[in-house]
């Protein structure tokens, strides 16, 4: 029985709960034993034991992360109470096999990749010299040779997806209408980027699968979703760590023209390198791009490892928007020496690179990391509760920043970025890329602003499991800012939406809605529209007197039953007198729609701004093609190599 523990939190809501490292050890092992079963408690929702009494497995292994050591202790513990072999594998596991094996309910750790390592373990019987294995013998703790990592990849059965419990993929949708999975075209990753992982499992090391190989379990799980619409996550840290192969699956891709999407994980100079590459990437739908930018200053960047530069992570992003793709990335906040005032210009340094999407991460020093020995031997690591590490806590003494005040500027950041008017991009892109730049319905305006918010309002729980209430106000408030009506006035909400008979409906309006905390209004969401178009889009602290309606909204009632909150918002507008006014620009907008979908009228195209796609979307203080920068390299900071991938040190300037 392989498990994978539930409650993802912190960073890991990110990533796919798919059990995918497990599916692979299942299917390498399959033809050695007489049944496996794998429990992703994602998904199953079973009580272990219900499933340990109904299995009777005689062995019982766990994947884990940081942030799952508790769990996975207790999950260990739990099959020992029915006198089973346990192990448990993973990152984690990988980097402290001593401190897991002084706890009694496991018996060995699995050290790197599993598969080989499962396989002789079942046709030896023991752990003993099978190498990649961490275990007890007579109460001393054993560690055998370091496993080899698999050269041939290609040699790999394809992941055993058909051991999934409660149709997992059916249940892992976006706005119920796309299943999702998840597939890797290679292992480990070359950088050495001080504060990952990978550097310690792979040995900055990247080994790479066929196209052709990878193109046949794309087809393979195509069939397994029924060739219905599908998401898949490219799961390799690097996926263009050898640009070519992905040139050359994206050219198969685009020949068999299936309906699928995919999204990965890049560095920013393998963008910047391959504009060709890249435009064949997002033609073969590979649309989604999240890239480790990390920090707009060069000496961070040097210190950390990361090998880019400033001049790298503009063109990487303006590449990615050239072609309509998702331009994503992360930001570690808290490395030592950054100040609160430089943390705070991370959000509008990522906007005004033109990202869609950005996460900002505090940074975790995690077992096995260069970051975490230079941490640990300046003893300044001061938590060590291990589900704590999930870049939403400060875990290490910062030399200016309070840990109560670094988990404040995270949010912050969060919220500062995912002001409105970056929806607004994200739209614009989709629209470019799904109807060659014509207007969107309302209609689907309102599902793409449903779909992009999902996150904050069903996984935000779990994304800051203890605090999220607490920090819900400081993440609105940090939405207030000038630049969302100035750039929504730019942009013309009305020039790339199809809003013609709603708006002559609506007429000269001025929509306000009112967040509350603790019964008092704190924020400020504004709408103003004429008979011709929509004047802004307002983010502010004082409410707008000359409202025509406004809307009071208590994030508390929300959580609460709909048609409680439907009714609140019914009578506000009879109050207000605008009931038959909105009812009119509603039935407006849905014939819009229904003329455009049932008919297959396309809309108009969209007018945009003189040069607004080329000059990169700028998302704040945008001016015309004026694309201000928060941050510039030092012209003198010598730029690092990473292995065998140089990075020019004209890029510094």
């Amino acid at each position: 029985m392989l498990v994978r523990p539930p409650n993802r939190t912190g960073w890991g809501f990110m990533w796919s709960p798919l059990a995918i490292n497990l599916e692979y050890i299942a299917a390498y092992v399959a033809n050695d034993v007489e049944e496996i079963r794998i429990v992703n408690q994602e998904f199953d929702s079973t009580d272990i034991k219900d499933h340990i009494r109904e299995f009777d497995p005689d062995f019982f292994g766990v994947t884990m992360s940081a942030t799952d050591h508790s769990s996975g202790l207790a999950l260990c513990r739990t099959a020992k109470e029915f006198d089973i072999t346990t192990a448990v594998g993973g990152y984690h596991p990988t980097a402290i096999p001593d401190e897991l094996l002084r706890h009694p309910q496991i018996d060995m750790v699995f050290r790197g990749e599993s598969e080989l390592t499962m396989k002789e373990l079942i046709e030896k019987g023991s752990p003993e010299d099978i190498d990649g294995i961490s275990y007890r013998n007579n109460g001393e703790i054993v560690h055998n040779a370091v496993r080899i990592p698999i050269q041939d990849l290609d040699s790999l059965p394809f992941p055993a997806r058909h051991l999934r419990v409660g149709d997992e993929c059916d249940r892992w949708l976006t706005s119920g209408s796309s299943h999702r999975d998840q597939v890797h075209t290679s292992r480990g990753c070359w950088g050495k980027c001080t504060f990952c992982c990978e550097p310690s499992m792979s040995l900055s090391a990247q080994r790479y699968r066929s196209p052709e190989n990878v193109f046949k379990e794309i087809v393979e799980v195509y069939k397994f979703h029924d060739k219905e619409e599908l998401v898949i996550l490219f799961g390799d840290p690097h996926l263009m760590g050898r640009p070519k192969l992905i040139d050359q699956l994206s050219d198969m891709l685009i020949e068999a023209d299936m309906n699928i999407i995919f999204t990965a994980m890049v560095r920013a100079d393998s963008i910047a390198k391959n504009p060709s590459t890249v435009e064949k990437m997002v033609k073969a739908g590979i649309i989604g791009y999240c890239m480790g930018i990390e920090s707009p200053d060069l000496g961070q960047l040097n210190g950390t490892k990361k090998g880019i530069t400033n001049e790298i992570q503009e063109n990487a992003v303006g590449l990615l928007r050239k072609n309509h793709a998702v331009a994503g990335g992360t930001f570690i906040i808290g490395l030592p020496g950054q100040t609160e005032e430089e943390i705070m210009t991370f959000p509008e340094y990522a906007r005004n690179l033109g990202m869609l999407n950005a996460a900002f991460a505090i940074v975790t020093p995690q077992a096995g990391t260069e970051f975490y020995d230079e941490m640990d031997s300046m003893g300044l690591i001061d938590v060590k509760d291990w589900n704590m590490y999930d870049q939403m806590h400060s875990v290490f003494k910062h030399d200016t920043i309070s840990r109560d005040r670094l988990e404040e500027l995270f949010v912050r950041c969060l919220g500062r970025f995912y002001a409105l008017d970056i929806l607004v991009d994200d739209m614009i892109e989709a629209q470019f890329r799904q109807a060659g730049g014509r207007k969107i319905t309302l209609n689907r305006a309102l599902q793409h602003f449903q779909a992009r918010f999902s996150f904050i309002t069903s996984a935000g729980p779990q994304y800051r499991p203890n605090e999220g209430e607490k920090y819900r106000t400081l993440f609105l408030k940090a939405q207030i800012n000038p630049w969302t009506r100035q750039r929504t006035a730019e942009v013309g909400i009305h020039n790339m939406m199809h809003l013609d008979g709603f708006l002559k409906v609506l007429g000269d309006q001025k929509i306000q809605i009112s967040v509350l905390d603790k019964g008092e209004p704190f924020i400020h969401y504004v709408l103003k529209t004429t008979k011709d178009k929509i004047e802004y889009i307002d983010i502010c602290e004082e409410a707008h007197k000359d409202a025509t309606l406004t809307f009071r909204l208590d994030p508390d009632i929300t959580h609460q039953k709909k048609s409680r909150v439907a009714l609140s918002l019914l009578t506000s507008i009879i109050r207000q007198g605008q009931l038959s006014t909105l009812i009119r620009g509603g039935v407006a907008a849905l014939v819009d729609h229904i003329n455009v979908t049932k008919t297959h009228r396309p809309t108009p195209m969209m007018t945009l701004p003189h040069q607004y796609l080329e000059a990169g979307c700028p998302a704040d203080g945008w001016n015309g093609g004026s694309n201000t920068r928060s941050f510039k390299a030092r012209p003198n900071d010598p730029v690092q190599e990473i292995g065998d991938q140089p990075v020019s040190r004209r890029a510094a300037g």
